[in-house]
């Protein structure tokens, strides 16, 4: 039998490889990543589509970084899947040798471009709470830090695990001459570094939208917006407890194709729920006004009601937009009492009955 009909290492005791036609996760990855793309390409749309048509307010870092994690996003769908036409999503014994290099090489540059993609998808949060808080000092510092640290880490995994192997090529062609470090190494620190930044933006909003002025079951109806980013995190959180799968068999091609999956969940689920934050002025637009009001009820607060008693309204007050209304929703800083109120103005300009 021809060598390149024999897979790249010897199946387990009482397996028959299968070169032909053998198990794959070719066809379930390539459904996955369809459904993503069709649902992130439908919520960038609607993101920009709000921004510039709908509230008619300037393109912000927030929505490019957005429209960055789109394009990287689909950049990172077409190399995977390249790779999982070439073996990547097979087991290793029905894997022809000569087909892994080239199969490990594209899952390599998937891996460049995934690194970067997350990082963009936490920057599009952090500049949008940049957008909505940053006259609240404290805020702004925890805001500045996110950022900060969110591209430094990042760069540093990008380039640690760009140079891990010596030459570069030997992570994907162990027949090249060189070194590596060990290879689970840095997926265990990514995913770490990646679970914690995840919950870091998933919980900095919680400071300032608990000093609004405005009822506790208000607030919670705006936190909740902000949580739905919990979702990438749980991906997040998943992907790295499958981790250890790396070093528990030589089945390689198998087992970076199980973590591939929570990769594409993740970075897909973030894109989306970072647009979904301007989800109520689309709903102003474009749905009959009793059924936007009810549902945006459930994501902010009432013009009628947005000062509490002991709320500012002097001269010395600072207003800023709230980004993702037909014409604004507010948050009113006050500099001398230091509180803060929350207002919705509707499409029509009248007051706006939250549910």
């Amino acid at each position: 039998m021809a060598t390149q009909w024999l897979g790249a290492i010897p199946p387990p005791p009482g397996v028959t490889p299968n070169i032909i036609d053998p198990p794959s996760q070719l066809s379930g990855n390539i459904a996955l990543h369809t459904v993503c793309l069709t649902l992130a390409t439908a919520a960038v749309a609607m993101r920009v589509y709000t921004r510039t048509i709908v509230t008619c307010t300037k393109m912000g870092a927030d929505d490019y970084f957005c429209l960055a994690s789109f394009v990287l996003t689909v950049a990172f769908s077409g190399l995977m899947i390249k790779s999982y036409t070439l073996g990547i999503g097979r087991h290793l014994w029905d894997t022809p040798p000569l087909w892994v290099p080239h199969a490990l090489k594209w899952f390599t540059f998937a891996q460049y471009v995934y690194l970067i993609l997350t990082a963009t998808i936490k920057l599009t949060f952090l500049f949008f709470y940049r957008r909505v808080f940053s006259p609240q000092t404290l805020s702004n510092i925890l805001i500045t830090f996110g950022i900060t640290f969110v591209t430094v880490t990042h760069v540093a995994i990008l380039f640690a695990t760009i140079f891990s192997c010596s030459p570069i090529a030997r992570a994907w062609n162990i027949a090249i001459p060189g070194r590596c470090i060990n290879p689970t190494i840095l997926p265990y620190l990514s995913g770490a570094l990646s679970s914690a930044t995840d919950l870091y933006v998933l919980i900095l909003p919680i400071y300032p939208v608990w000093n609004l002025h405005m009822k506790l079951r208000r607030k919670i109806k705006l936190l909740g917006v902000f949580g739905l980013g919990i979702f990438a995190v749980a991906a997040s959180l998943v992907r790295l407890a499958e981790t250890p799968v790396l070093k528990s068999s030589p089945d390689a091609t198998w087992n970076i194709s199980r973590l591939a999956v929570w990769a594409v969940i993740e970075a897909n689920v973030g894109i989306f729920c970072g647009c979904l934050l301007l989800l109520p002025a689309f709903l102003d637009r474009h749905l009959p006004k009793s059924i936007a009001s009810s549902i945006k009820g459930l994501f902010s607060t009432s013009n009628s009601r947005r000062l509490e008693k002991g709320g500012s309204s002097d001269a010395s007050s600072k207003q800023y937009s709230w980004p993702n209304s037909t014409h604004s929703h507010k948050v009113s800083v006050s500099t001398s009492s230091k509180q803060h109120s929350y207002q919705e103005l509707n499409p029509s300009n009248s007051v706006h009955d939250a549910v």
